[in-house]
């Protein structure tokens, strides 16, 4: 199993900006990996803001 380098970010005012590890199978599609990198945001940070929310695979690693 590899592992995925996911950027996250959410526009407030201040821009908040993340980077979350995942773990991830060569064949998962790029949704599952972002879904996964917000479930684990979402475990880790106490509270998230409001805004718009994006996210982007900066690296795949299939180890």
């Amino acid at each position: 199993m590899g592992k995925a380098i996911v950027k996250c970010n959410i526009a407030t005012y201040a821009e908040d900006e993340y980077i979350v590890e995942v773990p991830c199978k060569p064949d998962d599609i790029d949704e599952v990996i972002i879904a996964r990198a917000w479930k684990k945001l979402k475990e880790t940070e106490e509270a998230l803001p409001y805004g718009n929310r994006t996210a982007v695979i900066l690296k795949r690693t299939d180890d």
